[in-house]
């Protein structure tokens, strides 16, 4: 049992948490071994060098975190047992991508993944799945990159062509001058 003070330090860290995250996502975690839980949080700590974390904490002390921090609507979230992805540092996208994934791995029902608030936005249970097939910022930066750059690409490519039908008629001419 956790005392008054505990509690206190525990609601402050997550307030703090909450506050500085782009994701918390909630899941209810009940049928996985203390084995599958540590896998995902080495998943997680792999990509995000402790820049996101999964962590089981009383649905109290979520509440008393959340509504601190200024979140509304979350209460759906808090019903049975409930741990938190959250992230503070990198993308969200991602983090989601890897629950998602490992909930499937371990044909865990996908339902468990309640929801939670992205970016600041409130996301339901259905939305997990979209947003887990979400280009993540990398690819998306990529696809800017190849968006912005084809068309210079074509422009080069069709300025090249003029230059060298410049070139094939420059020849034609020295070659018909000769004759």
């Amino acid at each position: 049992m956790l005392t008054r003070q505990q509690k206190e330090a525990i609601v402050k860290e997550m307030t703090e948490i909450f506050k500085r995250s782009s994701l918390a996502l909630f899941a209810d975690f009940t049928g996985f071994t203390v084995a599958d839980l540590t896998e995902l949080r080495s998943r997680l700590r792999e990509k995000y060098n402790g820049g996101a974390r999964f962590k089981v904490v009383k649905n109290t002390l979520l509440t008393l975190s959340l509504k601190d921090a200024g979140y509304e609507g979350y209460e759906e979230f808090l019903k049975g047992p409930t741990a938190v992805l959250y992230v503070t540092d990198g993308d969200p996208v991602e983090a989601v991508k890897i629950i998602y994934n490992f909930y499937k791995e371990k044909n865990a029902d996908l339902s468990k993944l309640k929801g939670g608030f992205l970016e600041g936005r409130k996301f339901s249970s259905e939305e997990v799945e979209k947003i887990a097939k979400l280009p993540s910022k990398e690819e998306l930066y990529a696809m800017l990159v190849g968006r912005v750059k084809a068309p210079i690409s074509g422009l080069v490519f069709v300025l090249s062509g003029i230059l060298r039908n410049l070139v094939l008629v420059l020849n034609a001419v020295k070659e018909k001058k000769s004759e």
